[in-house]
């Protein structure tokens, strides 16, 4: 499944793949299953009490990316193939704009479309506010070859001029483990991309790769032998300079390759970058690599053995991992109690905006099955994950504000994911308050609790887009996140 929340709600948008054990219909709602013979390919859910609808949709959605527009409006991009009950979705524009009513719902115009058939391509919103849309394959396969590559990119809003997509032989030279790459926008509005083990810094004013960085060390980490990714929180503390973090993946493509332990480290944009690797707890292909709001990492989902892929895989880790930036080398990772679900192919993990995780999906069975069918059945409950900064203990002394971009979440990556931490420049205001009681008023000097933090100093930090606004003390958040929209 692929999943995005709706700024300013704790509405998730789910987007679903079709088959014999789907339960939402074409009209159906948490209150009543329609008896409609067309399924539905994408619900909205509410995190908040978990009523859910169906969503009409009407090219296939499964298999794309997505992101936001700087209007709020969430978009979904490229597809999969045609079926009885459904158009082929691989040049797809899939618009759901901001609305105030109930009945909210995809939108798609056919005159309107790709440039190029996309199948696992990735997206990533851009400095401008434009999304960047590259690479995928021109139809379904377990892996990408020479064949079925599109070893190019475009934008939305398109490119001015003749010419809409620009040619990358990078993904010709990194074939075939370069569907739903790693790519993190940089302060500086660069794109850092890693397809197989490569590494490059692509121009987005040139178009022109204007770096290479060392090989990752250790097997390629895209799909099918996926490993995760996060861009490390940019932040006063460390002057706002880009650390990427990889973590996890598969030995080789089989079904009886091994889970990847390794996490590398890297910083982009320093004068001779290096990959600094150590190893998680447990290895692990598939994690779901989800900012927190303290401004660790989480790790979860994912499997020791297999790929991605249908029918690919086994021995599911079900132990979350945290990953604390900060820490020094050998003390970054801490365990969490295990899930009880197996959250094999086609799981998601992402932050919200109450500072729990919400944990939903696995699909790994490649033909149609009924309920329960198959050593991994396909799980349709969905999870709340309270990490242990929600259960403080002491008072609190430190005080964070953050910005958090929420993402499209696939197949592991997680498209424009973003942890901006602010500077605050004013701790408490002095402000004069009138106090009453039974015999007299006066007028006296308080401190109330005000603190004033600096936007963004530019787009490169924080792209134009919908965030959450935390306030964390001493690694607890203070309240619900709330939402703010930041233009460019």
């Amino acid at each position: 499944m692929h999943a995005i929340i709706r700024p300013f709600t704790d509405n998730i948008l789910f987007l679903e793949r079709v088959q014999a054990s789907t339960v939402a219909r074409a009209q159906g709602t948490s209150d009543g299953i329609s008896q409609d013979d067309m399924y539905a390919w994408s619900t909205e859910f509410s995190a908040r009490d978990g009523s859910w609808r169906s969503l009409d949709v009407k090219s296939n959605m499964f298999c794309s990316a997505g992101g936001y527009l700087p209007d709020g409006t969430v978009v979904s991009l490229a597809g999969g193939q045609p079926s009885d009950e459904i158009r082929q979705g691989y040049d797809g524009i899939r618009l759901y704009k901001p609305c105030n009513g109930t009945q909210c719902d995809w939108q798609q115009n056919f005159d309107i479309h790709l440039q190029e058939r996309r199948w696992y391509p990735t997206i990533k919103t851009l400095a401008s506010g434009d999304l960047f849309i590259l690479g995928g394959s021109n139809h379904a396969a377990s892996i990408n070859n020479e064949h079925i590559n599109v070893p190019n990119f475009e934008l939305f809003s398109p490119l001015p001029g003749p010419q809409k997509t620009i040619d990358f032989p990078f993904l010709v030279e990194t074939l075939p483990n370069n569907l739903y790459l790693i790519v993190h926008l940089l302060p500086d509005k660069n794109l850092s991309i890693l397809a197989s083990t490569k590494v490059i810094i692509l121009s987005t004013s040139t178009w022109k790769i204007i770096r290479r960085l060392p090989d990752i060390p250790g097997p390629p980490r895209n799909y099918p032998l996926t490993g995760g990714s996060a861009l490390l929180p940019l932040t006063p503390e460390n002057n706002f300079d880009p650390e990427i973090l990889v973590c996890g993946g598969a030995t080789e493509f089989s079904t009886q390759a091994k889970g990847v332990a390794s996490c590398g480290r890297i910083a982009p944009l320093s004068k001779n970058p290096t990959w600094e690797m150590e190893d998680m707890p447990f290895s692990r292909m598939m994690p779901d690599m989800a900012h927190l709001a303290d401004g660790s990492i989480a790790i979860l989902n994912g499997a020791n053995t297999g790929t991605a892929g249908f029918d690919r895989a086994s021995d599911p880790v079900l132990h979350p991992v945290q990953y604390l930036p900060n820490e020094k080398l050998g003390h970054r990772f801490r365990v969490w109690n295990p899930s009880m679900i197996a959250r094999m192919y086609h799981s998601v993990a992402f932050l919200l905006p109450d500072a729990t995780l919400l944990v939903a999906g696995s699909n790994p069975n490649g033909k149609p099955v009924e309920y329960g069918d198959g050593p991994f059945p396909n799980e349709y409950r969905v999870e709340k994950f309270s990490p242990p900064y929600l259960f403080p203990q002491g008072s609190p002394e430190n005080v964070r504000v953050a910005l958090v971009q929420p993402e499209f979440i696939t197949h592991s990556t997680h498209m424009s994911q973003r942890y901006v931490g602010l500077e605050i420049v004013q701790r408490g205001s002095v402000v004069e308050a009138t106090v009453s009681d039974d015999t007299q008023s006066k007028s006296r000097v308080v401190e109330a609790g005000l603190l004033r933090v600096k936007a963004p100093a530019n787009n490169g930090l924080a792209p134009p887009s919908h965030y959450m606004l935390a306030v964390v003390l001493d690694g607890v958040p203070a309240m619900e996140a709330k939402w703010v929209q930041l233009s460019s």
